[in-house]
């Protein structure tokens, strides 16, 4: 009997050694949604456009108008967090964070579904190493919404692997390079993306200026040997191996001001060549014309005002939109999306800290090349305890 005590402290002896100088801390929070779903043009069947707005997922002409209940706790997630002092006023963070948006799960049986990595860092003395948010991307001014993203037509939104490095309110990051189109989604260039920020803060004034500047590559450039208007899969394959590659650059500007207590939040970016960081993907970052890689200009933009009615009640208005334009002469597997926009109103509570019951609706059309529309009104429901 008098065993089990000893075996305890001696399997807690190097937590305790190690927890001398580094603290602790475990997070996250128990979502519960709840979507009903109208679709113009039949329903959609991507799991993840089924739970939250993804603009390229609407399509026109599938199907005549669905409506569909989904019910889903995925979004819940977890985070575990380090701090260790190691002298000289410095101290090393690490944090990593997961959810379970991954693959598997059925609606079935057991609506089960697989761990997902969402960020996986470490932090010393200003310099960042490992995924989390862009460096492009402005957390804080995201609106509260119901739906998991909110307007993300319009929402600098995406994390990535990067080193950064931040002095003060400046920082600098090398981001993972991804080129999104002209074909497929998996052509990596030599350049990482290069992203800057910079923080303003004034009385009840949060602004974040920042700059994105790619290289696009295509692997193996392909002809059109058919002159059919369409390089299809065995052109791809016959081609020569030589790359195709052009410069591609955004700007942002984000932030909230104070308005006595509720908020004003913005989001304005443009540029081309930023389809992956702006709109969840709607907009391929570069299409092919010829043997050229040519850049898409993209313009979004969000505003969101945020009242709150008393100590527990408060409702958000959330307006997004996103433009984008190709070349006259680019080519594609499928029309893709030009325009995009999106509508939310929903009203929240928080009878207690960290526990709020919510609900939105929300409308939204997107067009795509050629002028086909789509569109989908959605009401949904919301449970979430943050620990």
């Amino acid at each position: 009997m008098r065993k089990t005590p000893l075996i305890l402290m001696a399997a807690a002896l190097p937590m305790a050694v190690n927890a001398a100088n580094t603290e602790f801390s475990f997070g996250g929070f128990i979502k519960m949604d709840a979507m009903l779903s109208s679709y113009s043009d039949g329903n959609v069947n991507d799991g993840l456009g089924r739970e939250f707005y993804v603009p390229s997922t609407i399509q026109p002409g599938v199907e005549p108008d669905t409506t569909e209940l989904d019910m889903t706790a995925r979004t819940s997630r977890f985070n575990f967090k380090t701090v260790t002092d190691v002298g000289n006023d410095k101290s090393v963070t690490t944090f990593i964070e997961l959810d379970f948006e991954g693959a598997g799960g059925n609606e079935v049986v057991s609506n089960s579904y697989g761990p997902r990595l969402r960020h996986a860092f470490i932090k010393y003395d200003g310099l960042l190493v490992g995924q989390t948010w862009s460096n492009f991307m402005n957390v804080g001014a995201l609106p509260e919404s119901a739906d998991f993203i909110g307007p993300s037509e319009s929402t600098v939104f995406i994390r990535q692997s990067q080193v950064r490095y931040t002095m003060g309110d400046l920082a600098i990051a090398l981001e993972n390079p991804q080129t999104t189109g002209a074909g497929d989604s998996g052509d990596n260039g030599m350049i990482p993306d290069v992203t800057a920020s910079y923080k303003i803060k004034s009385d009840g004034i949060e602004l974040t200026a920042a700059a994105l500047l790619r290289q696009l590559t295509y692997d193996g450039v392909a002809a059109d040997g058919n002159d059919d208007g369409v390089i299809d899969a065995a052109e791809i394959a016959a081609a020569d191996g030589d790359d195709a590659t052009t410069m591609g650059y955004g700007v942002n500007l984000s932030g909230k001001v104070m308005i006595g207590k509720d908020d004003l939040k913005f989001s304005a970016t443009m540029g081309k060549g930023v389809g992956r960081y702006v709109g969840l993907g709607a907009v391929a970052d570069a299409s092919l014309v010829g043997d050229d890689l040519e850049t898409s200009e993209t313009t979004a933009a969000f505003i969101a005002y945020r009242h709150h009615w008393n100590s527990e009640w408060r409702s958000s208005v959330v307006y997004g939109m996103l433009s984008a334009d190709y070349d006259d002469d680019a080519t594609f597997a499928s029309a893709p999306v030009t325009d995009a926009s999106s509508v939310r109103v929903n009203v929240m509570r928080s009878p207690v800290k960290k526990l709020t019951y919510g609900a939105e609706f929300s409308t939204a059309t997107v067009e795509r090349e050629g002028g086909d529309e789509a569109s989908m009104n959605r009401l949904y429901f919301t449970t979430k305890y943050a620990f």
